[in-house]
């Protein structure tokens, strides 16, 4: 019997964007090809990993082991707007050892990721209408105490898109994954930490 990279759940999700449909479906192997060609788009990988990220490291392997672990520790989707699949988005236990320190071991603290792989689907108010989606299954049925959006200082556009949907700015440190020359002194980037409680949630 085959077993399956992905881990498969029975959670689907409904949008809207002005006259567009957005459906955020469970990511399963059938995807697979998608997230392939997604991951080893240089210009994707630029917004969604950094000014560092190698194509050349995401390799049919480590596609296949991202997906593996991240579904496993929350919910995975295929994001589709009109029946077209453009992009995944994941809503998932946080799995940073630093941002968990700071809460008792008893608060549900998430984070949500979120990767448009089709480029032409950019700058077009998707992302904020998927983040707020996400938001309301973490609050509303997960009953999660707080969620984080985690970005890079150089990515202003998803730094706005969590903040337009309630995320205030909690934290920004040095990105250790984040180094370039550009053919002068080596720059180090900033990790930027969006986050919002659930107070915050319920008082909006």
């Amino acid at each position: 019997m085959k077993t399956n990279i992905i881990k498969e759940h029975n959670v689907t999700l409904h949008g809207a964007l002005r006259e567009h449909t957005i459906i955020l479906r469970p990511l399963s192997d059938d995807h697979l090809p998608l997230l392939y060609k997604w991951n080893t788009d240089p210009e994707v990988l630029y917004w969604n990993e950094g000014p560092d990220a190698d194509p050349n490291d995401n390799g049919d392997e480590a596609v296949r082991s991202i997906y593996k672990q991240t579904s496993n520790a929350g919910y995975c989707f295929i994001l589709e707007i009109d029946g077209t699949a453009i992009g995944e988005c994941l809503l998932c236990k946080m799995n940073v050892d630093y941002i968990l320190e700071i809460y008792p071991t008893s608060a549900d603290v998430r984070r949500i990721d979120i990767l448009i792989g089709e480029k032409p689907y950019w700058n077009r108010g998707i992302g904020s209408v998927v983040v707020q989606m996400l938001v309301n299954l973490a609050f509303n049925n997960e009953k999660a105490d707080i969620i984080y959006g985690i970005t890079g200082d150089y990515n202003k556009r998803s730094g706005r898109i969590f903040q337009k949907n309630g995320f205030h700015l909690f934290l920004e440190r040095p990105d250790k994954h984040f180094k370039t020359t550009d053919n002068g002194p080596e720059k180090t980037g900033l990790e930027v930490h969006y986050r919002l409680t659930r107070d915050e949630y319920k008082n909006r």
